[in-house]
């Protein structure tokens, strides 16, 4: 099934009330993430961007922080017209679309997060039917996503053995991530990224899970003592472009265009601001003199027990909300999709440019045919 079938319907659509005021003129996106983070400050230069390619006619209102919406209703308030777009987290909403979710909970096979971005877009446009009726289910409709640099382990006090990490209330999202804790002995806690840095202050979590960038974006630096310097992996499948389908609908021919012919240069800059921001993180962290733990044996040891049913997890994961028996075969066509752009971005990581050309060629050329 192919995008422009699937976006952008000619005939039979009923816009929704708001989301047809709102799109004539501007568009409306909602970010729960706070107004400093990657996929805020991104979408506010996405949206002026689009501003200054289409003359003013259309621009975007962004709301950040979950001031209008948080990250759970997102998705629903695409769904229902309460804002036009909006970034998501899939595995915040599991259960609504079960296939989509299970992009970032294979973040322990996507070791290049460049690779992890190109396998989002193809997957998510190209090859998995499911992901789309997902979004499909919820009026909504995949533009683009992204994939952040590597999750670490960052604690408020110093690890300096695997046993450290017995009993301690670590940060996650996502039940591959809850798998994960409990293999490493710890005690797995639900939260959102934006709810890290006060939960750390707090003391409602002893360490949590996420890229080095939070240190700077979210403030974490002044929280963490000890990071486990060992990434897990990207966490990806990200839905930085998600919008309503009948907003969608309503624009014009040349408008929907101008927007989609934006959106892999975006992704490519969305990459690149994470491949800084962890090099920039990591100095900032060693300057404030956060101690960083290489792994020993025992830890090392658990790690690969828990990748070793990974797969079979994963898929039974889809299954149990209420997604395809046949979640077996759609695990592995992204994880071929995986390897596949590790291949293709040798030569084009640390390159915007060359980044977005490789997603026009590769995915989103195709995706409209």
């Amino acid at each position: 099934m192919k995008l422009k079938a699937l976006v952008f319907p000619c005939v039979g659509v009923t816009l929704l009330s708001f989301g047809a005021a709102a799109v004539a003129d501007q568009i409306t996106y909602n970010t729960f993430m706070p107004p400093l983070a990657t996929e805020a400050t991104q979408a506010q230069e996405f949206f002026e961007q689009l501003s200054e390619e289409t003359g003013g006619k259309l621009t975007g209102q962004v709301f950040v922080g979950g001031q209008m919406l948080g990250g759970q209703a997102t998705l629903g308030g695409i769904r229902d017209g309460v804002v036009d777009g909006g970034f998501i987290v899939p595995t915040l909403n599991s259960s609504e679309i079960p296939h989509v979710a299970m992009l970032p909970e294979l973040l322990p096979f996507a070791d290049d997060f460049w690779a992890a971005a190109g396998a989002t877009n193809q997957t998510m446009m190209l090859d998995c039917d499911e992901c789309i009726a997902d979004l499909d289910s919820q009026n909504a409709v995949w533009l683009g996503g992204h994939a952040a640099s590597p999750w670490y382990l960052m604690c408020a006090s110093p690890v300096e053995s695997f046993d450290d990490l017995s009993g301690r209330k670590i940060r996650v999202t996502g039940g591959f991530a809850t798998r994960m804790i409990d293999a490493l002995g710890g005690v797995a806690v639900s939260l959102p990224a934006s709810e890290v840095g006060p939960a750390l202050q707090q003391g409602q979590v002893d360490c949590a899970v996420g890229n080095l960038a939070w240190l700077d974006t979210l403030g974490l630096v002044d929280s963490v003592e000890s990071i486990v310097d060992q990434p897990f992996g990207s966490y990806h499948g990200l839905g930085e472009f998600i919008f309503n389908k009948d907003s969608i609908a309503s624009l014009s021919d040349d408008e929907r265009e101008q927007m989609m012919s934006l959106i892999p240069e975006r992704i490519a800059l969305i990459t690149k601001k994470y491949a800084d921001q962890e090099k920039a993180a990591r100095q900032s962290a060693e300057e404030k003199g956060i101690a960083f733990w290489t792994p020993d044996e025992a830890f090392n040891t658990a790690m690969e027990e828990f990748r070793a049913g990974e797969l079979e997890a994963v898929a039974s994961d889809i299954i149990s909300q209420g997604g395809s028996e046949n979640a077996k075969e759609i695990v592995q066509a992204h994880i071929d999709a995986l390897e596949r752009w590790k291949g293709l971005v040798q030569d084009v990581k640390g390159d915007p440019e060359a980044f977005a050309d490789l997603l026009e060629q590769e995915v989103f050329t195709k995706a409209v045919q």
